[in-house]
């Protein structure tokens, strides 16, 4: 038995989300797996500001306009859809709380489809969400020449 893992062993990566992929992979086809696969893929978006990621404002804009548009695509019911919508408004303006309250809304919307394991592992990323400070704001800076 080695005591000690070789310098060249990856470490086993760890994935938050295992119990509602998992779930959505086993729903049928149609409006309850989009559900799954929206909250999933809400749950990454959220995930994406907490540390070790904290991505900046910039991404986290970017990558919630194209989930907004990959979400208008997707057939879920209208109630979940418009509590989805809420969520990327509070991403929208970097508020934390907001997300918490909006993603408690999507859980609560979506409680048919979700099973006990993922709406504790949704439950856990929105403990996250409000034990975590408040977003930092990137500033925009301006460097000025000096007059020679």
């Amino acid at each position: 038995m080695i005591g000690q893992m070789p310098r060249f062993a990856l470490t086993t990566p760890v994935f938050r989300f295992r119990a509602l992929t998992t779930l959505s992979g086993r729903a049928s086809l149609g409006g309850d797996r989009e559900t799954l696969v929206a909250c999933f893929q809400l749950g990454r978006l959220c995930a994406g500001i907490l540390p070790p990621y904290e991505l900046s404002r910039e991404q986290v804009l970017e990558r919630t306009e194209n989930t907004k548009q990959w979400l208008s695509s997707l057939a879920i019911p209208s109630g979940i859809r418009s509590t989805a919508f809420g969520i990327f408004g509070a991403l929208s303006g970097f508020d934390r709380e907001r997300c918490v309250i909006a993603f408690a809304d999507l859980v609560k919307a979506a409680s048919t489809q979700l099973d006990e394991a993922s709406r504790a592992e949704l439950t856990v990323l929105m403990q996250e969400l409000s034990a975590s400070p408040a977003m930092r704001h990137a500033r925009h800076t301006v460097t000025q020449s000096q007059p020679s």
